[in-house]
């Protein structure tokens, strides 16, 4: 076995208030003893103004500094374990024994040795995190600049060698574990890349909050003008109070399960054919995907979202609703005068509105009678439109549907009562009742609908999933213990639950993929 050592620094994130200078590490040699499987290696950290620090030391196979080709070393021989770990003296050379093929399981090979290292103030150099505050607030400072990947990167690897009980690695991903919290089963960095919740899980570590973005206003007009870019992460230096995490899988082909990098405050999803759209704690708008995702300019004050096969509804809390993407059919030109509305749904070139009074206005396509509401129609506490046909939840537990029955989409089963919420698209539909199970009924293009897991109970919500047109339709429910359960057609892997998802608050199901958002750590 050879080995071919390199040294690397890793540098530490300062905060505002310690002005001392940043250690660096250095490989003063390794060479492998003749004859044995030992790598002996000399190294030291420069550090003017700290006479202790914490050391740990990580080595990649064939000198790719990456997840993919980590190793970590854990067995020490000789008694050197004792010079890494926390309070290393600094300035000085220490010595570690490595017994390499405890460790990797190869016969030959060559490795880049790295020594990790940080003082009393973090992981990576600070300049991102602080600026002096001022005004009525000055305990609160906000970074002006999102760090680098690269600087992620080290931050996690740091985490890594540190055995940190909330990451796992399989495959060259670094993954969430149950320790993590809301970070359960996301990944947070894929080989050399870190994934768009790699920089929040670092916050959570070091017990740093992501700014809102009145934080950002804050800083940029009181305490200090120029900060640029507020899509990107910044930082408060006050408790982290937790990160909303969106997971996507399934179909990607658009784009619609690439979440945006550095997403927070995210109170709703919505997914349509292609594309995806989150609610903002701040009453703003995030989608992501096809061309249907063009919010708007100064969309504010929203309280929740639509998503149809190629256009878009918001709710404002002032009850009106705004529309956008396609308008083929009339399907984002909003009633004159439509107002005091407490819920919206979007179909296939249609739109619905439930109002205050339990009535429903409809508008679009009308090519099945899907718009033309029953003469009457009142006491609806809920609303969901398919392909061609409409959907309302009555406030006794009841559904009446209408428009196309061509394949029994609106043959409510007579004995369905105790329903709570229904989700419809295409030919898809579902009921969910209050005793925690689920019902669906009628078929998809004379196929019937994916048949709903025997014994499934304990469910809280709903959403059909599936193409308005043609396709198979997939189902996915959600569990009181903030598991996902998922049936139906998995052509693109949306019925593949990714492995470990957990803490889930709310599900949506587009077409050929599927999202979920975690909720905020407790």
């Amino acid at each position: 076995m050879t080995a071919k050592l390199v040294s690397t620094a890793l540098f530490l994130w300062p905060m505002a208030v310690f002005a001392n200078t940043a250690p660096t590490p250095v490989v003063v040699s390794a060479t492998m003893r003749a004859g044995t499987t030992l790598m002996d290696v000399v190294y030291r950290v420069n550090d003017p103004d700290d006479a202790t620090v914490k050391v740990r030391a990580l080595a990649f196979i064939g000198g790719t500094r990456s997840f993919a080709n980590v190793i970590r070393p854990m067995t020490f021989k000789e008694g050197t374990a004792t010079n890494v770990g926390d309070a290393i003296m600094s300035n000085a050379n220490h010595t570690l024994t490595w017994d390499v093929a405890a460790d990797w399981n190869i016969d030959v090979g060559q490795v880049t040795f790295e020594i990790l290292c940080r003082d009393g103030r973090g992981l990576l150099q600070f300049d991102w995190v602080t600026i002096p505050a001022a005004g009525g607030q000055p305990a609160l400072t906000i970074s002006k600049d999102a760090p680098t990947s690269a600087k992620v990167l080290d931050a996690l690897f740091w985490q890594y060698a540190s055995g940190d009980p909330g990451v796992s690695l399989a495959s060259g991903v670094l993954t969430g574990t149950a320790a993590s919290g809301n970070f359960a089963g996301v990944q947070l960095a894929n080989g050399a890349t870190p994934q768009t919740y790699g920089l929040p899980y670092l916050c959570k570590q070091m017990n740093l909050d992501p700014a809102a973005s009145e934080d950002v206003a804050y800083a940029s007009v009181i305490a200090r003008a120029g900060l640029l870019n507020t899509d990107d992460w910044h930082v408060v230096n006050r408790p982290y109070a937790g990160t909303c995490i969106i997971v996507g899988w399934g179909d990607n082909a658009d784009g619609q399960i690439t979440i945006p990098s550095g997403l927070s405050g995210v109170t709703a999803i919505a997914s349509g054919s292609g594309f995806s759209l989150a609610l903002k704690s701040n009453g703003t708008v995030v989608a992501w995907g096809n061309y249907a995702t063009q919010i708007p300019s100064g969309l504010i004050g929203v309280k929740a979202v639509a998503a149809g096969v190629s256009h878009c509804l918001a709710l404002k809390t002032d009850g009106t609703v705004v529309g956008w993407g396609s308008n083929i059919y009339g399907e984002t030109t909003i009633p004159t005068g439509l107002t005091g509305v407490t819920a919206i749904v979007a179909g296939f070139g249609n739109s619905l509105a439930l109002k205050a009074d339990g009535t429903v206005v409809g508008w679009g396509s009308n090519t099945a009678g899907q718009m033309t509401i029953p003469t009457g129609l009142t006491g609806v506490a809920a609303i969901a439109a398919g392909f061609n046909y409409s959907l309302a939840l009555k406030t006794n537990g009841t559904v009446i549907g209408w428009g196309d029955n061509v394949w029994g989409q609106i043959s409510i089963p007579s004995n369905l009562t105790g329903v709570i919420a229904i989700s419809a698209r295409g030919y898809n539909k579902l009921a969910l009742k209050n005793d925690g199970t689920v019902v669906t009924w009628g078929s998809d293009l004379n196929v019937p609908l994916p048949l709903i897991p025997i014994g499934l109970s304990g469910v809280t919500a709903i959403a059909a999933g599936g193409s308005f047109i043609f396709g198979l339709p997939h189902c996915l429910a959600l569990k009181t213990t903030g598991a996902v359960v998922e049936w139906g057609d998995n052509s693109s892997g949306q019925t593949a639950v990714p492995s470990g998802l957990i803490g889930v608050g709310s599900i949506a199901a587009g077409e050929n993929f599927s999202i979920a958002l975690k909720p905020k750590a407790p």
